[in-house]
């Protein structure tokens, strides 16, 4: 009589290592939207993908740890559970770390400007010694300490940084209207705001150069060649959509914020500069508000859901910082008191200006959608 066989274990490492091995692809796939998809849907996929890395860690570690028992009762076997478990395992972190590095990347710091962004990165140039970008009056710094200096220095540089991206960004409208017809006194109202943003960079590196006593310039923008034209949705929609979250949010904001940080500002020449950025980002808001406007009236039927659906999201649009992730240390060492004076406010005054504007700019959509239903009953 034949003994009967001993029943072997369920191949739990092999279904974890399968199970692991699934989650890979789901997350690649949400990794690619975070990236090429709408920047106020950002926090959502990035949500999605620390869920997904939390699954694949577990079902490595099972997998591992299925792997090795298997090896103890047998004497072979496991090995591959233990090895590709183990890849899991480690992956599904370091993943994480990428994706959560992403997020702060494309919310880097308050600044000045429209937001450039290139498959739903937002960029702005690097910096290298030079001096072809630096142009305009420069402050008086020279009783300053050192660590507020360095801090003055590396805020003008950053906002100089974003004030350049605006200008392609600017050209990007300006190529969407000409796509899409837009009347002149659109495409001539985004072309002059392309060249105030030229206008603010090039002040905004001299005051840094006069807080830091030496100048820089911008690096190339390759990135810039990989797409930045390209455009998947209806481009009067992309136009409405994008105009009322970087736009009539976004710039009457960054209009408010310089606006009182000049009232704040006790240099003369740093106070010069943040009212005239006061005064054109508001003429920005106001090119964005009648952007929307003419959009409405070119098609209403296609335009209008799509701002529905942007005031809704306006909630959940990224707030700028006061100040960098990257710059918080160096900001830190410096005297809060002598950065007012130089026309720094604090983030908490930002935000508290950035709800004020957020309530502002999501009432006056609705009020422009509540006046075409109205005109359509």
């Amino acid at each position: 009589m034949t003994a009967p066989t001993e029943a072997r274990p369920a191949p739990f490492a092999l279904i974890a290592v399968a199970l692991s091995l699934l989650v890979v692809p789901l997350n690649c796939v949400v990794f690619y939207l975070m990236l090429d998809g709408p920047r106020s849907e950002l926090d959502t996929w990035l949500v999605l993908f620390l869920m997904l890395a939390g699954l694949q860690f577990v079902f490595g570690v099972v997998a591992v740890v299925a792997g090795v028992i298997e090896r103890r009762r047998n004497g072979q076997g496991g090995l591959g559970p233990i090895i590709f478990g183990s890849l899991s395992a480690l992956g599904a972190p370091a993943g994480a770390v990428g994706a959560v590095f992403l997020s702060a990347l494309s919310s880097m710091g308050g600044a000045w400007g429209r937001p450039l962004r290139v498959k739903g990165r937002q960029l702005h140039p690097n910096l290298r010694e030079g001096a072809d970008w630096t142009d305009g009056d420069r402050p008086e710094a020279g009783a300053l300490a050192e660590a507020d200096r360095r801090a003055l220095e590396a805020l003008w540089l950053h906002d100089a940084q974003k004030e350049h991206a605006s200008v392609p960004a600017f050209s990007r409208i300006s190529w969407l209207l000409a796509a899409v017809g837009a009347p002149a006194e659109l495409m001539t109202w985004s072309h002059r705001a392309a060249m105030e943003e030229i206008d603010h960079a090039r002040r905004c590196f001299a005051l840094a150069a006069g807080y830091g006593g030496r100048t820089f310039t911008v690096e190339p923008m390759p990135d810039l060649l990989l797409g930045a034209l390209e455009l998947k949705d209806d481009p009067l929609v992309t136009l409405a959509v994008e105009s009322v979250s970087d736009g009539c949010q976004l710039e009457d904001f960054n209009a408010d914020v310089a606006g009182e940080c000049a009232t704040v500002c006790e240099e003369p020449a740093t106070k010069r500069l943040l009212e005239q950025i006061a005064r054109e980002e508001r003429s920005h808001a106001d090119f964005s508000w009648a952007l929307v406007e003419w959009l409405v009236q070119r098609d209403a039927p296609r335009v209008v859901p799509a701002l529905a659906r942007a005031v809704e999201r306006l909630e959940g649009y990224p707030r700028p910082t006061a100040v960098s992730a990257e710059k918080q240390g160096l900001v830190a060492k410096a005297d809060a008191s002598v950065l007012r004076r130089h026309g720094r406010l604090p983030d908490e005054r930002w935000a508290a200006l950035w709800d004020v504007r957020l309530a502002a700019t999501r009432d006056r959509v609705q009020r422009l959608l509540g006046g075409v239903q109205a005109r359509a009953a």
